[in-house]
């Protein structure tokens, strides 16, 4: 099942209360409320008060009545509702809570839990997005953890409630609204194990809670730069698990620690001592650490100045291994200084049912002063790509997410310092969403299209005159979203096709004999081709002058559905076998026949299969999918006469077409390319044809 993070933390609550008569939730509005992240949504509702209840605004007296009802047995849970809100209840935890199993020399544990919502990213105000793990990290006796997935969410509360001794979860804000497909109840490793997330050689990116994503995507990023990194969640910082990180820093022999909390006296600065201490023969460079600021925490507009963010941590990594090549990067500008109301634009309902994007491409940087209507982004969503223009006029202050983010409808995208009033909203329309003002030659829907309309305002509407037809004013209809994407890869994209017919008698041949049908076999030859001409899989980075070669295939197809074309994608597609790859070919389609297709399989596509064959079309020059840089299509097949040992034969002929970026190849390493798809999937070398 595909849940958020919210969502399996509220399921280990609910899997508990269920499970054991002991165990209880209570804290500020976790009742009836469902909490400020909703964690405990429905809990009262179906364990009733007596089990899950509200609390007066009194952090020292909720964690006090825990101790309490610990000491007498039960195993209470209880809410911070917000990180900095936990330190009025601080003296509980450090002189009671902490301290009860050592003072009872034993006789007495406190098997309690408390839960804090904890770091930033999410533009909280003062006092909502401390990172305090390091105040209980020092305090000897309690457990302290943070998940970082929402398995390990899942698993590490229940593992707490489980405990007989008082735990800290630190919950990260910012990744409560993070998807995953997880089958529940999960149980992973004890407290004080540690998760590779990624396998590497060159270097140790230690990391916990919500800097795990932040270290992959340095990772990832690092991969193109040809430096290899090895990714380790702490997962529970006491106890911490020495012998995973030791056993990775001395493999990699370089270390980077990565925490949002400020670096002075923090996490990041006792696990550099202990690699230090444990590691010192092996490594190769010193531990490095990349933390937020040694400062109070900013206003929200600052907070992206203050995270630790995937710059940052490729810089540290680039000065481990100065040999590796550094990618220059597009510098922020300066925030302007200013007193203007600023506002956030979120990601909007796109419609049809979707509920997350793909970020593209920004149009905009901080500091650029944009109008209304302006386009601030390109996303991809499983039906298209759409361009989405600002709502609001002013200058950008901050961008909350990257280019190959993929961001949730109503996740932040950007804030604006505006410089008209709010009421002057735009007038831009995407699919299921308006931003502001009605146009003249444009309806917007709203919940007022739903009201009666009165009999005199029909009588008056009825007595209008009518026009003559050539008076009457055209009916507008909205272009496809897609339309400014197509018009800029017409104009900024030197796509060249070439083509050539084939003899597909041996792929039907094949079909006969192994029950593989045509489309496996045609994207198992472009696979083989795309090994032999890695420049096709790859992306065009125009601000550097660079072809970026993708060390990974993610497979585009065109199915088609009764809700029309639908281009799933086969993730890491040249890592499967071809009966693989014909299976997982079949299950997307029937998923995409479904409406079910998982989010990972809709976007991310490298390099796409086109198949005209449905439609009844033998051939086209298509526009390129953004950012891809290449396309084969194929079209249907027809009886056509063919040479064949020097006599002619009807055989069944397709027309395969080959449209790439001119920027990432030359026609001979394309034509090479078509010609090894075309002699892999038929078998011949006898194909014949023209380009242009």
């Amino acid at each position: 099942m595909t849940l958020t993070m919210a969502k399996a933390l509220n399921t280990a609550l609910r899997d508990a209360l269920a499970a054991d008569d002991r165990v209880l939730v209570f804290g500020e509005d976790v009742g009836r409320l469902g909490g400020v992240f909703r964690v405990t949504d429905g809990l009262a509702a179906d364990f009733g008060a007596h089990r899950c209840f509200d609390t007066p605004v009194a952090e020292a007296g909720i964690v006090g009545l825990a101790v309490g009802l610990a000491m007498s047995g039960l195993r209470p849970v209880v809410e911070m509702q917000f990180d900095a809100f936990a330190y009025p209840a601080f003296e509980q935890i450090a002189s009671h809570v902490a301290k009860f199993r050592n003072r009872t020399r034993g006789a007495l544990g406190l098997p309690m839990v408390i839960r804090v919502p904890y770091g930033g990213g999410i533009g909280g105000v003062e006092h909502h997005s401390d990172s305090s793990e390091a105040y209980y990290a020092h305090t000897a006796g309690l457990k302290v953890v943070t998940p970082a997935t929402v398995e390990d969410a899942y698993a590490l509360l229940r593992e707490a409630i489980d405990d007989p001794d008082p735990v800290v979860l630190l919950e990260p804000k910012r990744l409560y609204w993070t998807k995953a497909d997880v089958q529940l109840p999960h149980r992973a490793q004890p407290f004080g194990t540690a998760a590779i997330r990624r396998p590497g050689t060159d270097a140790t990116l230690v990391a916990y809670g919500p800097s795990v994503p932040v270290a992959l995507e340095a990772a990832r990023e690092a991969a193109a730069d040809g430096i290899d990194v090895e990714v380790v969640d702490l997962r529970t910082l006491v106890p911490l698990d020495d012998a995973t990180l030791t056993a990775s820093v001395r493999r990699t022999g370089r270390c980077v620690i990565v925490h949002e909390a400020q670096g002075f006296a923090g996490v990041g600065a006792e696990i550099a001592a202990r690699v230090q201490e444990r590691c010192f023969d092996a490594l190769k460079g010193p531990v490095l650490r990349v933390t937020g600021l040694d400062i109070p925490y900013p206003p929200p507009l600052l907070e992206h100045a203050h995270l630790p963010g995937t710059e940052r941590v490729l810089t540290a990594l680039h000065r481990l291994l100065p040999a590796a090549p550094v990618t220059a990067r597009r510098p922020a500008r300066p925030v302007p200084a200013g007193t203007r109301t600023v506002r956030t634009f979120q990601l909007p309902d796109l419609g049809e049912g979707l509920t997350e994007a793909e970020v593209l491409e920004w149009k905009v940087a901080v500091g650029d002063e944009i109008t209304h209507d302006q386009t601030v982004a390109e996303v991809e969503t499983a039906k298209s790509l759409v361009a989405l223009p600002s709502p609001y006029a002013g200058t950008v202050t901050a961008l909350h997410c990257r280019a190959g983010d993929t961001v949730e409808v109503g996740a932040p995208l950007l804030s604006i310092s505006e410089t008209r009033p709010a009421d002057d909203e735009s007038g831009a329309v995407l699919t299921g969403y308006g931003t502001g003002r009605t146009s003249v030659l444009s309806e917007r829907r709203t919940a007022h299209d739903t009201l009666p309309v009165l009999p005199e305002q029909r009588a008056a509407h009825d007595t209008l005159p009518a026009l003559p037809r050539t008076q009457l004013p055209p009916t507008p209809a909205p272009l496809d979203p897609a339309a400014e994407k197509y018009l800029r890869t017409h104009r900024d994209t030197p796509a060249v096709t070439i083509w050539a017919d084939a003899d597909a008698t041996p792929l039907l041949a094949t079909r006969e004999e192994t029950g593989i049908g045509l489309l496996p076999q045609l994207a198992h030859a472009c696979l083989a081709a795309l090994a032999k001409h890695p420049e096709l899989n790859a992306r065009v980075d125009t601000d550097r002058a660079q072809a970026l070669r993708l060390p990974y295939v993610n497979l585009g197809f065109a199915a088609q559905t009764a809700h029309g074309l639908v281009v799933p994608v086969v993730r890491d597609a040249d890592a499967l076998s071809l009966e693989a790859l014909a299976a997982e070919l079949a299950r997307l389609t029937a998923l995409a026949r479904r409406d079910a297709l998982p989010a990972e399989h809709r976007t991310g596509g490298t390099f796409t299969l086109n198949n005209y064959g449905p439609l009844g079309v033998d051939g086209a020059t298509p526009l390129l999918n953004h950012p891809q840089t290449a396309m084969l299509s194929v079209g249907r097949l027809t009886d056509r006469p063919w040479a064949v040992d020097g006599r002619a034969e009807i055989r069944k002929v397709a027309h395969f077409s080959l449209t790439f970026d001119h920027r990432v190849c030359d026609g001979g390493t394309a034509a090479g390319f078509l010609r090894h798809v075309i002699d892999t999937a038929t078998g011949s070398d006898t194909a014949t044809g023209s380009g242009a």
